[in-house]
């Protein structure tokens, strides 16, 4: 008896064809592809600002209670989802910068839009910052600002980090409150340099951090 030796006669069988070239694009093709591809991505660069202006708008008009929602948090929640954080930041972007004009703002990208807010009002609607904010990368445009930042305050540039949460309205609006009491109670100002925020919140880092666990708890306890 004749034995075959091992072999997979199911691969073996199949002629696999070889892959067919395809077609170079016409230069018709090519040239409304690239069309295209420009229109998608300046669509992108300037979603923040539609996003942010419709929020601002419904915050404005209190839409959210037509439709039957508590708060703008809660329309936020239900139709947001996790996008939340951004659209807040498009609308931070959209209030620190008006008074640009739209066409301006729609070639500045939304990481360059919420580097700009971090600069004093002057400064970041001056023709020198909008048109660093058009053209620099973000990498390159956020080291400009932080560096600006850094001679405003006297504090050294490196070891930054971005600190965010997203909160409940009454929980955001207090914390407002609080932040623009400890500055004037520090005599910082936040409101012309909002770069000095960094100081209000090192004082309330340092304020937490050296008072005792026992008095924070008796004077939290209940709230």
């Amino acid at each position: 008896m004749k034995i075959q030796p091992d072999r997979t006669p199911i691969l073996e069988s199949l002629k696999f064809s070889k892959p067919a070239r395809r077609p170079r694009a016409t230069k018709a093709e090519a040239e409304a592809m690239d069309r295209e591809a420009v229109h998608i991505v300046g669509e992108m660069r300037s979603i923040w600002l539609r996003l942010g202006s419709l929020i601002r708008k419904m915050i404005d008009a209190r839409a959210y209670e037509v439709l039957a929602f508590p708060s703008m948090h809660a329309w936020m929640n239900a139709r947001l989802g996790q996008s939340i954080s951004s659209a807040l930041s498009a609308v931070r972007s959209v209030r620190a910068l008006e008074g640009v004009a739209k066409e301006t703002l729609e070639r500045i990208g939304e990481r360059n839009a919420h580097m700009l807010t971090h600069l004093p009002e002057k400064e970041r609607k001056s023709d020198e910052w909008i048109d660093k904010a058009v053209r620099l990368p973000t990498k390159e445009f956020k080291q400009q600002v932080r560096t600006a930042l850094a001679k405003r305050t006297g504090m050294l540039q490196e070891g930054f980090k971005t600190w965010s949460v997203a909160l409940p309205e009454k929980v955001y609006e207090s914390m407002c409150k609080a932040e623009k009491k400890l500055a004037w109670s520090l005599e910082i100002d936040i409101e012309d340099k909002p770069g000095s925020r960094i100081l209000v919140w090192e004082a309330f880092a340092q304020w937490i951090l050296l008072t005792d666990e026992q008095t924070i708890k008796t004077q939290t306890q209940g709230m």
